[in-house]
Parts: C-alpha cells; structure tokens; sequence
C-alpha cells in the first residue's frame, strides 16, 4: 500500500466546502438543545410529581441510549408508525435527534450550574425587596451561566462531532464527504485521515474562541 500523497492535498478544498454546512448543523441542533434542556430543568425541579417523572424519565433515556440508536428509531422506525414522518428530511433527523439527545446533558449542566450559586444569594436578593424574576435575572442567572458556560461549550463541540453520524442516514456533512472522496478513489485512509485533521482543526479553533468567550464573559459579570 502507497499512502497517495496527491490526492490527500486534494480532499481538503472539498472537505473544508463542508465545514460551514457541519457547523451550521451544530449549532441549530445546540440552540434547539439549549431551549429544551432549560424547559426539562425547570420540569425536573417542578413540584408536580408526574411533570418531574416525566422529564426524569426523558433525561435517563437519552442520556443511558447510544445515540445512534436514537437517530435510527427516530428515521427509520417512527415513519413506519406516523406516516406524516416520511416527509422529514436526513438533515431534520440528525438536527432534531441531536437536539433531543443533547437537551438531556444541559439539563443536567444547567441544574449544576443552578445549584453552584449559594442560597444565601437567593435569600438576600429577597430580602431586599427584589421579585423573584428580577432575583433570578439579576443574581442567580448570570452566575449559573458562567458555572455552566464550560460545560455548554463542551456540549457544543460534542454536538458538532456528532453530526458525523449523518453518514448513516445520507447527509451529505464533513464525514459524508470524506467517504464519497475515499470511494470514488478507493484512498480511503488518505480521506479519513483528511477529514480527521480538517475536524480536529476547525474544534481546536472553536475550542479557543469559547475559552475566549469565558474570560470575558467571566471578568463582565
């Protein structure tokens, strides 16, 4: 075997053609993911026993299941039972069954975030006279997000790698693409190691920008 040295060159313009629709994948699955994660939090901690058992079985679920298996049932299973499912796109699946998966770990992130803030914050910021939403708003908020800002910025770049396993139901992302190039050609070490480092790049720098975002954000509030 020759590792083809040309044609490793030539798979990086066409791979790095696919980073904005793969980072564009991550983050409508992230801000989707985000809402959710906050909506299961606040049915996590509701005094209604059926709401709470609810998302804590939804939160058990998808963080105990592999997630592939949450992107086969939902693309290839659920249509089989509600027909108007066979209209949803590979792009819809991977976005919403990555959304649903993620929203279970920033549930979770943002309860640790929550519980990071002592109580006496929240019992002072009441004893001065502030409303509960301006308490929260004013006090409570910002610090959680900051305790929970590392952990979110994680989930993202995991949520990013995960649009990988588009390959399986026909999106057409970075790993797709990498495979197309690798069949046409047969290299395919040459295009996996390719697609490896264009990957590993392009986290590395989102990576750096999110640290970047931390200290400002940490030295704002």
């Amino acid at each position: 075997m020759r590792f083809d040295n040309e044609f490793f060159v030539s798979c990086f313009p066409k791979l790095i053609l696919k980073v904005p629709y793969t980072l564009w994948l991550g983050i409508i699955a992230f801000l989707a993911a985000f809402i959710l994660g906050l909506f299961l939090e606040i049915c996590y901690t509701s005094k209604n026993r059926i709401v709470k058992g609810l998302a804590g079985i939804y939160i058990s679920y998808f963080r105990s299941t592999p997630y592939i298996t949450q992107l086969f049932i939902f693309y290839f299973g659920l249509p089989q039972v509600f027909d108007f499912m066979k209209s949803v796109t590979g792009s819809a699946a991977l976005i919403i069954t990555i959304a649903m998966n993620s929203s279970a770990f920033i549930a979770e992130t943002i309860r640790g975030g929550l519980l990071s803030v002592d109580r006496g914050q929240k019992e002072a910021g009441l004893s001065i006279g502030l409303s509960t939403f301006a308490m929260y708003k004013e006090i409570i908020l910002p610090q959680a997000f900051v305790a929970a800002f590392p952990s979110l910025g994680n989930a993202f770049i995991t949520m990013i790698k995960n649009t990988a396993i588009g390959f399986t139901i026909g999106v057409v992302e970075l790993l797709s693409q990498a495979k197309m190039l690798g069949g046409s050609s047969l290299n395919f070490f040459e295009a996996y190691i390719a697609v490896g480092i264009v990957y590993w790049v392009v986290l590395v720098v989102i990576d750096r920008l999110l640290k970047m975002m931390e200290t400002k954000i940490c030295k704002y509030l």
